[in-house]
């Protein structure tokens, strides 16, 4: 039995689909996010499968010694593990899990639907290049934020982070089926647009702030607005070089115009990119309760955990 493990968003999505697309291989997937991979790595280990694949999911500093054992337990057992990634990965982590077991695919230069696209080699005849073609470009050209291709607007509101795994699924499938659109697709995403458009039109209460010298605003994450949309918006109004994206479970989704944020993140139990990182904090029970009369209690409270992180904020 095989497992995939890859992360919640349409990168994630897409790349084990490419993965299936591209190899025919059937069996289990689970949708994971970082802050959730040792509790979905063991989840994963209990089943114990023969072949595990990871997409677009980096281990923390939190994290890798416990991503190193279930490797090791895998391997122990006669199983395998490969993990196809674009993040930044620390070159200690890439030694050890390397060391352990684990066949890495780690390139930062595309997203993780193009490693997959970029390493995988297909031994069947019937693959269509242009469906491959157009995902890697539409999805990576949507998850780097380039928007080179006239697809990434749709692919970036295909999937979401409030998305059901129902929906996930759904979409897997149909992607490694090898069909990259349908009218239930168009539907979803036409619906988004319009939410988007109806969210942002509403005003906004952002937390500002200096550290370093660098212009930092904080605010509550949006159900109809993806983080990086709403991130880009509230980086204009404020003129802000960072924005921290916030929910009330402590999630802090950080994004940022020539600052380094993936060390911020890393020092907060998380990871990520340079410019595009996210981590999750433990919140007080007071400021989880002042946040539900109050969004600014929430806010306040991040901001002050992020000045208390100053020296791992920087300019590239």
């Amino acid at each position: 039995m095989s497992c995939i493990v890859t992360h919640t968003d349409i990168d994630g999505v897409a790349a084990a689909a490419l993965y299936t697309y591209l190899t025919k291989e059937s069996g289990s997937i689970v949708f994971a996010e970082p802050y959730n991979l040792k509790k979905v790595m063991y989840k994963v280990h209990k089943k114990r499968p023969r072949k595990v694949i990871v997409f677009d999911l980096s281990p923390n500093t939190d994290t890798i010694d416990f991503v190193i054992g279930v490797v090791e337990l895998l391997r122990e057992r006669g199983g395998s593990i490969t993990w196809f990634d674009h993040h930044v990965w620390d070159d200690e982590w890439v030694e050890r899990l390397s060391k352990a077991g684990a066949t890495l695919y780690i390139d930062r230069s595309t997203c993780a639907t193009g490693v997959v696209a970029r390493y995988v080699k297909s031994s069947i005849s019937s693959i269509n290049r242009k469906f491959v073609t157009d995902l890697v470009d539409g999805v990576c050209s949507a998850d780097l934020w380039r928007f080179e291709h006239p697809m990434s607007p749709f692919f970036m509101r295909l999937v979401r982070r409030r998305d059901d795994d129902e929906w996930r699924l759904y979409v897997y499938n149909t992607l490694s089926e090898g069909t990259i659109w349908t009218k239930e697709f168009e539907e979803k995403v036409a619906n988004r647009f319009t939410e988007e458009v109806e969210e942002l039109s509403r005003p906004m209460q952002v937390e500002v702030f200096d550290v370093n010298g660098i212009r930092i605003a904080v605010v509550e994450k949006s159900e109809k607005v993806e983080n990086s949309i709403l991130a880009t918006r509230v980086m204009s109004l404020a003129k802000a070089e960072i924005v921290a994206v916030v929910d009330r479970s402590g999630k802090i989704s950080l994004r940022s115009r020539g600052v380094n944020v993936r060390d911020l993140a890393l020092a907060l139990g998380g990871g990520g990119h340079m410019q595009a990182a996210g981590a999750k904090i433990d919140l007080p029970i007071t400021t989880r309760i002042a946040s539900i009369l109050r969004t600014k209690a929430l806010l306040e409270h991040v901001g002050r955990v992020l000045k208390e992180y100053a020296d791992y904020i920087k300019k590239l």
